[in-house]
């Protein structure tokens, strides 16, 4: 065949193409004149067009196309008797916990498949804080730091594309709407028969605050990293639903020989702590609850009086009673972990651990106020715990290791505060967002976590959306769902369910 010059050559000047030196007087044949899997190599053995599943390339719009891969729960997990303290473990190692399943033979009373239960039963995402202690420091600068001035910029309050894709926010929305003229008791009953998890707050420990502790504990191990014979785990509950967090830590020191826990409990509402202080947990609360920045100083005063070296744990769940179904939990949170974070970052000791519980950081303003938790921590980890509803975009935020000086973030999120409870300011931002931004590897765990947590809730929605409609009574719970329940409670190692009168 002779050799046309016009041709496109398919050389080393293509990056698919190996880069050798070609000796031969023969020159290199053609694009056209190659076999088509061999001209798309780069896109998988079939071409372009034809890549199998699990081999789909993400749209090139999206802010980072090459991050986009979820941790699968399909991976090796380690014995729990072999489990490494959180910051012992290497970073790769983190997202990797086990899928086992479950399986049963019960028949089903609905026409359902049951489908293999993930006894890890969460979703995963770790944020390491490679800045440095000293990285505080330059937040304080001009360049970083942007306190909310008197001008209203409702951009920071809106969600952002860099965040999470926004058609899954929009789906979210429609499917909310929807079900707003369904009676909460039916979309509560048919959340309630689609989870393959729900018999797990039927655990013997008693709320759900309790078993959504204890969950994460097996996960990254907040609490049990700190119950070691002969030494007392000094811990602060902010507002947990009837003090589970704390009954939860209580219950796990009482499970070593020699261990003790004394702790404080921030009540979200003065009746709350109408009961006399137990033996190791110390109640307060005022009228103005943890949003009055009078509050946080009386409470601080309190625990530094008592433990003047600061407390190894904090744990928040002080939040707006809230429905799965409503539109503005991003807006009702800002002012709550902007306290939470204020009274964690002053009570914590070097080397601490803050866990709180946030709806969803895709707004700058939510992602600003992560950034600043963050950067004061060696290693935080978001984590979609399965126990929460899945028509819920709840998620705890579990930040490991205090390293840096905490005080100019603590001093600047406590001035936000009282601007806002004074009613003197709508936040907007708390540091430069163009900064943010640039941060990307903050910013590509918040979004690939922000993406597979709505995937999960649409999912859940739209599934909620496709039940009857009419009111239903309380559906109790299958045998599947109790058995499954007990299977993933031996996993955490946590006292299986109450028994069913």
């Amino acid at each position: 065949m002779p050799f046309d010059s016009n041709q496109v050559l398919f050389t080393d000047a293509d990056p698919g193409y190996r880069n050798t030196k070609i000796e031969s007087g023969i020159p290199p044949p053609s694009l056209d004149a190659l076999p088509r899997f061999v001209k798309n190599s780069r896109d998988g053995a079939y071409g372009a067009g034809q890549r199998g599943r699990g081999q789909q390339r993400y749209p090139s719009n999206r802010p980072y196309p090459n991050q986009m891969h979820m941790n699968q729960p399909h991976m090796n997990q380690m014995h729990p008797a072999q489990m490494q303290p959180f910051q012992a473990r290497p970073i790769q190692a983190l997202p990797i916990q086990a899928q086992s399943y479950h399986s049963s033979d019960v028949r089903r009373d609905h026409a359902d498949q049951i489908q293999p239960i993930d006894l890890s039963a969460r979703l995963q995402h770790i944020l390491v804080n490679k800045r440095g202690p000293l990285f505080v420091d330059q937040l304080s600068t001009p360049d970083w730091s942007r306190m909310m001035s008197d001008r209203d910029d409702v951009r920071g309050r809106q969600s952002d594309s860099r965040l999470c894709t926004i058609q899954l926010l929009q789906q979210i929305h429609e499917a909310k709407g929807k079900l707003s003229t369904v009676p909460f008791d039916s979309v509560e009953a048919a959340s309630r028969a689609l989870n393959p998890y729900a018999g797990v707050l039927l655990c013997a420990l008693g709320n759900g605050a309790s078993v959504a502790l204890g969950h994460l504990d097996f996960l990254v191990q907040p609490v049990r990293e700190y119950v070691r014979p002969d030494r007392v785990l000094r811990f602060v509950d902010l507002g947990s639903q009837e003090r589970g967090f704390s009954e939860y830590i209580r219950w796990r020191v009482g499970q070593t020989s020699g261990a003790r826990a004394q702790g404080w409990y921030f009540a979200p509402a003065p009746a709350d702590s109408e009961s006399n202080d137990l033996k190791d947990l110390s109640l307060f609360a005022t009228p103005g609850g943890i949003l009055d920045p009078h509050s946080i100083d009386q409470f601080v005063l309190k625990v530094r009086d008592e433990c003047s070296d600061g407390v190894d744990l904090v744990v928040a769940e002080c939040s707006p009673k809230h429905s799965d179904l409503s539109t503005d939990l991003e807006k009702q949170q800002y002012a709550y972990t902007i306290a939470q974070a204020t009274v964690a970052l002053r009570v914590l000791q070097q080397g601490g651990t803050f866990v709180f519980k946030m709806y969803e950081a895709t707004t700058p303003l939510s992602a600003e106020l992560l950034f600043l938790i963050h950067s004061c921590f060696e290693r935080v980890a978001i984590v979609r715990s399965f126990v929460s509803r899945p028509t819920s975009s709840e998620r705890f935020v579990v930040c490991n290791r205090l390293v840096a000086d905490p005080r100019w973030v603590a001093a600047h999120l406590l001035a936000a505060l009282t601007k806002m409870h004074a009613g003197q300011l709508k936040p907007s931002h708390l540091v430069s967002w163009t900064r943010v931004t640039a941060e990307r590897e903050f910013m590509e765990p918040v979004y690939r976590s922000n993406v597979a947590i709505a995937q999960m809730q649409v999912q859940a929605l739209n599934a909620v959306l496709a039940r009857p409609r009419q009111p239903q009574p309380a559906i109790a719970l299958s045998k599947h769902q109790i058995d499954s329940a007990n299977a993933c409670l031996q996993h955490w190692s946590l006292p299986p369910t109450k028994p069913m009168t």
